[in-house]
This record gives structure tokens, sequence and C-alpha cells, in this order.
């Protein structure tokens, strides 16, 4: 079983910065780091469940929580620019205790441009696979840094989505090739108003891909 690991991850005011990081006590098959987005925390399901199935077929499974999330304050420009230095430090952190593999991301809304800014920035990350979810189409936060990135990738939308953008799918379908689901009716957050049997296969349906994609 994984066990529950420190890293001496900080903020930018030094403090001590929340993750949750489950390592196997022999070697593992890889290493997971999920990214959570501005109001969606590590425990939101579309992280929580793919995190929790890799924790049980043997992989490493780092969780963050970014510091403005921690103080509760707002993802302005400096906060994701710590946000980002976070997600860096994490990584490299998790990977010098253990050598791994494979490597797999996955993103949240704001933890897509994260992730993307990660496989674009650090060598260690060239051959690792990225799930991004609800990523913030046709922004500069993400999509600048998404086309530059060449690692496999899987994206997931709802179409009801503030950031449902088919313009910017298309624009970013002309730089690179990757995977992608979009779901009907649903949200931000892939829940479909009104519908719990929806919204239920929805997360299903996601969480089955995102796994079937980062394994493969």
């Amino acid at each position: 079983m994984p066990e529950l690991v420190l890293l001496p991850l900080r903020a930018a005011d030094g403090r001590p910065l929340a993750h949750k990081f489950f390592r196997h006590p022999e070697k593992a098959k890889g290493l997971l780091v999920t990214f959570p987005g501005n109001l969606y925390g590590p425990d939101g399901a579309l992280l929580h469940y793919p995190s929790a199935f890799l924790g049980q077929e043997g992989w490493d499974t780092l969780a963050l929580t970014y510091s403005f999330q921690r103080e509760m304050s707002g993802a302005g420009p400096e906060a994701i620019a710590a946000a980002m230095e976070e997600g860096a430090a994490a990584v490299r952190a998790a990977l010098e205790r253990r050598s791994y593999a494979r490597i797999v991301l996955i993103g949240k809304s704001l933890g897509c441009a994260i992730v993307a800014q990660l496989c674009v920035s650090d060598p260690a990350l060239a051959s690792a696979r990225s799930a991004y979810l609800t990523p913030m189409l046709g922004t500069s936060l993400f999509d600048s840094l998404f086309i530059q990135t060449a690692q496999p990738a899987y994206l997931a939308l709802g179409t009801a989505d503030r950031f449902h953008d088919p313009s910017a799918l298309e624009a970013l379908r002309a730089t690179r090739t990757f995977s992608l689901t979009l779901i009907e009716s649903a949200d931000h957050s892939l829940i479909v108003a009104g519908d719990l049997t929806a919204s239920v296969a929805a997360l299903e349906r996601v969480t089955r891909e995102v796994i079937a994609f980062l394994t493969s």
C-alpha cells in the first residue's frame, strides 16, 4: 500500500505548502501529478478518481494545493505565477526522491496552464503524457502554452462550459494533434445542469478515458 510522504514544499512566503504525496514502498509503475483549478481543489472528482485508481494500481500520486488556495485568495496574475513556480518545484521534489519510468500529469482548468508550462519548460517531462480537463480555451494563459507542447495530450470539455470555444479548438488542432472528448451540455465542472444521471455518466466516461490515455 502507498504511504503518505512529506515533501519540503514551500510557498513564496516560506510557509509549508499543502500537498498529498502517496508513494509505494517498492518501485512504482510511475508518477501521477495532479494540478487543481482555481475553485476546483485536488479532491474534486475529476482529479480524485484517476489518482485513487492509479494509486491502487501501483503508481505514486502527488496532488497539489496552491498557496493562494491555502489563503483563500483570488487567482490574480501574481498568484498564478506563484502557482506555476509551486508546480515546478513539486515535480522536482518528487523526481529527486525516485526515478520513474513513466510520468503523467492531469490539470483542471487553471491547472491545465500549469501542466502546459511544465511540459514546455521541464526536460524531465519530455516523455510525459498529459490530460487537460476543461482548459481555458481562447485565453493566452492556456493556448499560447499548449501549442508549444509536444507530449501526447488528452482534452475534455463540456459544450456548456464558458471556455468551450470551437474556433479556439480548431486553431489548436491546426498546430498539433491531441485526443478530444466533448460532453454535451456539461459545464466547467463537467456537470450537466439538472441531470444527475448524465453528470455521473460524464464523470465516469472522462475518468475511464483519462486513465486509459495516461496508461497506454
